[in-house]
């Protein structure tokens, strides 16, 4: 009897599918809040995370930030972006 273990990609691979999980779970979100407005609710956008910090420092500029606009859809996207990732 041999001792299989389930191997997975990378977490970087993890992460870009989360991130075009989450962008295209946004886009379909939009899509379907035009068509159907009676669920607007659902596409309703959270934003979380640090604004714009910028440092003038005469010789150069620094600008930090992020910025996640969370909304049903993209949570949805993010879900089914995981699930993907463990079926592989």
């Amino acid at each position: 009897m041999t001792n299989r273990t389930r191997t997975y990609p990378g977490w970087q691979f993890l992460l870009l599918l989360l991130a075009l999980g989450g962008i295209i779970g946004g886009w379909i979100g939009d899509a379907i809040v035009r068509v159907w407005p009676a669920i607007g609710l659902l596409g309703r956008v959270q934003s979380v995370g640090l604004p714009t910090f910028t440092m003038d420092l005469h010789v150069f500029t620094l600008s930090f930030g992020f910025m996640l606009n969370i909304n049903f859809f993209t949570i949805l996207g993010f879900v089914l972006a995981w699930l993907f990732y463990r079926r592989l």
